[in-house]
């Protein structure tokens, strides 16, 4: 049980750990002790997590659950790719450096440039968001009005479901509690778990790829969409939040054994429109009473 608590940011950490970084917590199932659920780890830069999160999975024989607190699909009518082929596509465009430097930014307005072509519409976005006083191509600082909501929604049926927890829209990268950022550099990320010679044979995207919980095998690396938000950080010991919230992720689903099954299960209330489109396009959150 892996769960990544994953950063945007632009720059090398600091050696001190902080809040907005990298952080990842992982234990196994059984007593709470120290060796089976270590403290959260900090990491500098994603690239440092990255390989942290290969070593673990690569040197666990059984099934593994890696989450991960990005978005892993868009709203369905974008045209962008879905599931495997959106990380790969992302994996051909992002630029991630070992100093954390990356072209995200130039990565969203052509992105927006392509979709704005396929839908032969003459609007803004819809990604959004950049540092104030920088300029991208075809990527506009604040959030564009009107939205083009008669193409495609501002956020997925999930975001929709959970908009009273204040959820971000997947096209958001920037500005407070943005979560698109994080989705540009971590998709490429995942590409690199799922294609990994010593994952490869057992990662499995969920839900794109497992038909929600129905062909997971009983080795699979599970690589999902978790949102650590949902879960009471508040009886964690750390004194950053994003630690208390990957540790308390961890605990929440090796603790809760049938919620997490059932968190990975089809939503019992979703038609049958809704769960092709969030199985095949836009993928979901795992998660208590999503």
């Amino acid at each position: 049980m892996l769960i990544a608590d994953w950063s945007a940011a632009s720059t090398r950490g600091p050696a001190r750990p902080t809040r907005d970084r990298c952080w990842v917590a992982w234990g196994r199932p059984g007593r709470r002790a120290p060796e089976r659920r270590p403290p959260p780890r900090y990491f500098r830069t994603r690239l440092e997590a990255l390989a942290h999160i290969r070593d673990l999975l690569a040197a666990e024989p059984g099934p593994a659950f890696v989450g991960f607190d990005f978005a892993f699909g868009y709203p369905a009518g974008s045209g962008l790719p879905a599931g495997r082929a959106l990380c790969a596509r992302l994996a051909e465009l992002i630029v991630d450096e070992a100093d954390g430097g990356n072209n995200r930014f130039v990565v969203a307005g052509l992105l927006n440039r392509e979709i704005q072509i396929a839908c032969g519409g003459r609007f803004r976005g819809p990604f959004w968001g950049h540092p104030v006083g920088r300029r991208f191509p075809h990527l506009s600082p604040t959030r564009p009005r009107p939205f083009p909501v008669r193409f495609f929604g501002d956020g997925r049926l999930v975001e929709r479901r959970l908009a009273s927890q204040r959820i971000q829209s997947p096209w958001k990268l920037f500005t407070r509690a943005a979560v698109g950022s994080q989705t540009l550099v971590g998709l490429p990320a995942v590409h690199r778990l799922l294609t990994d010679p010593a994952l490869a044979r057992r990662a499995r995207l969920w839900p794109f790829e497992t038909g929600w919980a129905r062909a997971i095998g009983n080795d699979a690396v599970v690589i999902a969409e978790f949102w650590p938000s949902l879960v009471d950080r508040h009886g964690q010991p750390y004194p950053i939040k994003d630690a208390c919230q990957v540790a308390a992720s961890r605990d929440w689903a090796l603790d809760h054994p049938q919620a997490l099954a059932r968190a990975l299960a089809r939503p019992a209330d979703l038609s049958d429109d809704e769960e092709r489109a969030c199985r095949e396009t836009e993928g979901w959150i795992v998660g208590p009473n999503v």
